[in-house]
């Protein structure tokens, strides 16, 4: 039962709780909690943060959470005045349950002594200042401790060397300026598949949709939300309707959106060979059907992505250890937030990348990379299993989507344990797709 704050993105409540971002109206924020009132038995009740234009807060164990628009335009990093842009969470001394734990990169920030803390957190690539008198501050993050709760004082008639260990017991989040244009953007220098032809790069974090999405969002499942008129692409091999696996955003001025389909036989998916027309990206409005593309006539409909319910049933075939071709399926939508990367795994990336620059003879020498890597993400420079992209130049990269062929994932993409990548041309109006395992 933890609350983990999202830099650039919002708070993720204890399940079943929902995710509130950045950027959500009151009454919207109103109107994903309402239906938890139970879990929430004091209620959600207006509150009063200086320079707000409103501001909601409740209780869970331990905590209270309090929620607030920014101010104006006029405030430097304030964003819009009539939506959420700040998350603050403070330990609550009159409630005796055991107090739900306050997640910040994997970090709980109640349950570290201030000065681990930020070192903790300067291990993650966040370069925090010292604590300074009960305070800590950096960009978007700051964390005080109460008045109320003075340090051990020193021996009588001795003056203490160094500030004695403390615990943080507020921590607030709030989006910046930059925060809120969080979309990438092309940067115009790519001249391959193996350059950043989109910054800054952003995680695709899936998230259920409690209704059927029906913008033209980024998201995984459900029904295209087409910008144009309908194209769904058939297989050229047997005829039947690809799968719609989702939607992706095209950067750029123009809304765009790249719908990937794919093939989906004996379990496993299309797109090894990006132009045998298993595997199909295209873009919409004013883009180009690639020519190995089969599009079916008008009302040509198929499935949509799904997941795998429970193990084999008796009798059934198993393709492997973790899944069997006979468990039953239900059709499965999610959001596709972006959300910014941490510092330290933004770097890391980037550090593999570098790595197989260097291996494919295009670099100069460089360690073997050692952290952390997001497989889900759009923009960026890209790393790819064999340490090559599966198009050649001119093509662009896109995103990345990992697969998750288990029963339990939350849905089922079958790349052999691999990893599948989405590719623009340079014009950004026709697609590619092809994955690749190591």
């Amino acid at each position: 039962m933890t609350i983990d704050l999202l830099p650039g993105h919002g708070v993720r409540l204890p399940a079943p709780l929902p995710e509130l971002r950045f950027g959500l109206s009151e009454a919207a924020v109103r109107a994903l909690l309402d239906p938890y009132g139970a879990l929430l038995p004091g209620g959600v009740h207006p509150a009063f943060v200086c320079g707000s234009r409103w501001a909601l807060t409740f209780q869970l164990p331990g905590v209270t959470v309090t929620l607030s628009s920014g101010g104006g335009r006029d405030r430097e990093n304030d964003g819009d005045s009539d939506v959420l842009e700040n998350i603050g969470v403070s330990r609550n001394p009159n409630d005796d349950r055991p107090a739900c734990p306050v997640g910040y990169l994997g970090i709980d920030v109640f349950g570290w002594p201030a000065h681990e803390l930020a070192e903790a957190l300067r291990a993650e690539g966040l370069p925090v200042p010292d604590p300074d008198h009960g305070t800590m501050r950096h960009t978007h993050l700051y964390l005080h401790r109460s008045s109320g709760r003075p340090a051990q004082p020193a021996a009588p008639g001795r003056k203490p060397r160094h500030e004695a260990p403390y615990y943080f017991d507020h921590v607030s989040l709030h989006r910046t300026a930059a925060e809120a244009a969080i979309a990438p953007q092309p940067t115009g220098t790519a001249t391959g598949p193996h350059d950043a032809a989109f910054l800054p790069r952003r995680e695709l974090s899936a998230r259920p949709a409690e209704q059927p999405i029906t913008e033209a969002v980024p998201k995984l499942g459900g029904e295209p939300c087409w910008l144009a008129e309908p194209a769904w692409p058939l297989s050229p091999d047997t005829g039947e309707p690809l799968v719609f696996i989702g939607q992706f955003p095209v950067p750029g001025e123009d809304e765009r959106l790249a719908y990937l389909f794919l093939a989906e036989e004996n379990g496993v998916m299309g797109g090894l060979d990006p132009e045998s027309g298993d595997g199909v990206l295209l873009v919409q409005p004013g883009g180009r059907v690639p020519p190995f593309a089969v599009i079916g006539p008008p009302g040509t409909h198929g499935r949509t992505l799904w997941r795998r319910d429970g193990r084999h049933s008796a009798g059934g075939s198993k393709t492997d250890g973790n899944h069997a071709d006979d468990a039953p399926t239900t059709p499965v939508e999610f959001h596709l937030d972006l959300l910014p990367l941490s510092p330290g795994a933004d770097r890391a990336m980037d550090q593999r990348a570098a790595f197989q620059r260097y291996l494919r003879g295009e670099g100069p020498e460089v360690p073997f990379p050692d952290g952390a890597h997001v497989y889900d993400h759009l923009g960026g420079v890209p790393s790819f299993p064999t340490g090559r992209a599966g198009v050649p130049a001119p093509w662009r990269y896109l995103f990345s989507l990992s697969d998750a062929p288990d029963d339990g994932d939350p849905y089922f993409l079958n790349f052999g344990y691999g990893v599948g990548f989405g590719f623009l041309s340079p014009d950004g109006l026709e697609g590619r797709f092809s994955w690749e395992n190591p």
